[in-house]
């Protein structure tokens, strides 16, 4: 990481406006996800997220995710990653339709999901992208 970037991030994670939330809501890859997915389209079904997951968690690895992954991985999101994100606002969800949308995102909060995004592993697939 250049030296720039290294200053960018020192005075981001330095913002006091944040939330201890928001930063243990952003250690977890799957959470991370999960924002660049909202960040990009808004909201999403848990069902369809848990799709989307699994086919991104597992893309680097040297065999097809099973129905068990799959499994796994929406047990995780509903149990843990969706209670900790709404925590943290940046979240919400409809409990009824199962349905999740971007919560509010302030700008320092914003700045942490692109810095984020532009440097996670060179294998993080782009919300666009087929999973």
């Amino acid at each position: 990481m250049a030296k720039d970037d290294w200053d960018v991030l020192y005075d981001i994670l330095l913002e006091p406006s944040i939330d201890d939330s928001v930063y243990r809501a952003l250690s977890d890859t799957q959470r991370r996800y999960t924002l660049y997915l909202l960040v990009e389209w808004g909201r999403v079904f848990e069902d369809e997220l848990a799709d989307i997951l699994t086919g991104w968690i597992h893309a680097d690895e040297y065999r097809m995710a099973t129905p068990d992954d799959r499994e796994r991985i929406h047990i995780e999101l509903h149990e843990i990653h969706i209670p900790i994100l709404r925590e943290a606002g940046l979240v919400r969800y409809d409990e009824q339709m199962e349905l999740l949308s971007l919560g509010e995102v302030s700008p320092p909060v914003g700045r942490i999901l692109d810095w984020a995004r532009q440097n996670e592993r060179q294998n993080t697939p782009e919300p666009n992208s087929e999973s």
